[in-house]
């Protein structure tokens, strides 16, 4: 109890920096993703994703720079041919990102987060338990130059393979004035600009999550659910109007798996076929940020 608190303290503390404001822009992102029908084991399922996600300036901390953000993801399967409700589940992140460093750049983020099922989300306060947080985190040093080759090295904990767990940082990036790659583990894409309105990009990255539930058709029992995947990717981003942008991607979510529990308590372990995903997002950036 004392370790939820403290982490909610985090998450709703963490939104208000005090420091002088340096070069990162302001930004607002509102999203909205769709899921194509797709076989899970014997039954069916779909999904969409909705969320809003704010970034501050950097600030100036401790000899380097530090900055924070809120990301909030609410989250709906709906099922056919299986003996449960549809799943509405929600996450809210508060990155705290501190970098150090100019040519070479050490990169450190922790991460609150909170995951879990409508009904306790609603009720944050009085309902949550130390099952509903978590604290992810990332740590890195790169060379990423102007132009030219460059790398990043570091390691992660968190859920975007289902289960938490660390996983090792690594990659090859290329950048030029209107093109930059990057190669390595556990993402990778391209992103070329042919002018200052327009971005196309292909990427690939694990998309999975972990979310405690609470189940109060079944008198409140509790279950982690589990999601496994994969997504690939085509983007593209227009700047239309001065900090605002339209972003939109088209892909396949593969590699799925879902583990979770049933209406009865019938545990559900099985592997879905890939899906087709379309999403939109609106941004506005409070500055111009339109290179690469």
């Amino acid at each position: 109890m004392i370790r939820s608190r403290l982490l909610l303290a985090a998450v709703v503390l963490g939104l208000a920096p005090t420091a002088t404001a340096h070069a990162r822009d302001w930004l607002i992102d509102l999203h909205y993703l769709q899921l194509q029908e797709a076989a899970l084991g014997d039954a069916e399922m779909s999904g969409r994703e909705s969320g809003l996600q704010v970034q501050t300036p950097w600030f100036a901390l401790g000899g380097g720079q530090f900055g924070v953000g809120a990301d909030y993801l609410y989250t709906h399967y709906d099922y056919t041919g299986l003996d449960t409700r549809d799943r509405d589940l929600h996450r809210l992140a508060v990155p705290l990102d501190w970098r150090y460093g100019d040519t070479w750049t050490l990169r450190i983020t922790a991460q609150p987060t909170v995951a879990t099922s409508s009904n306790i989300m609603k009720d944050l306060f009085s309902r949550s338990t130390g099952d509903d947080f978590n604290l992810y985190g990332r740590i890195a040093v790169e060379r990423v130059p102007d132009s030219g080759w460059g790398w990043r090295l570091g390691a992660g904990y968190d859920d975007r393979f289902g289960d938490p767990q660390a996983w090792p940082l690594v990659a090859a990036v290329y950048r030029q004035s209107n093109l930059s790659v990057e190669v390595g583990w556990p993402q990778a894409s391209a992103n070329w600009w042919p002018n200052e309105r327009w971005r196309l990009g292909v990427e690939i990255a694990p998309a999975g999550a972990r979310w405690h539930v609470v189940s109060d058709e079944r008198d409140g029992a509790e279950f982690d659910y589990t999601a496994e995947a994969w997504r690939a990717a085509l983007a593209a981003d227009w700047s239309f109007a001065g900090g605002w942008q339209l972003a939109l991607q088209l892909g396949s979510e593969f590699d799925r798996h879902h583990d979770f529990e049933d209406d009865t308590g019938a545990r559900i372990d099985t592997d879905a076929a890939s899906a087709a995903f379309a999403s939109l997002a609106v941004r506005y950036r409070f500055g111009d940020d339109t290179a690469p």
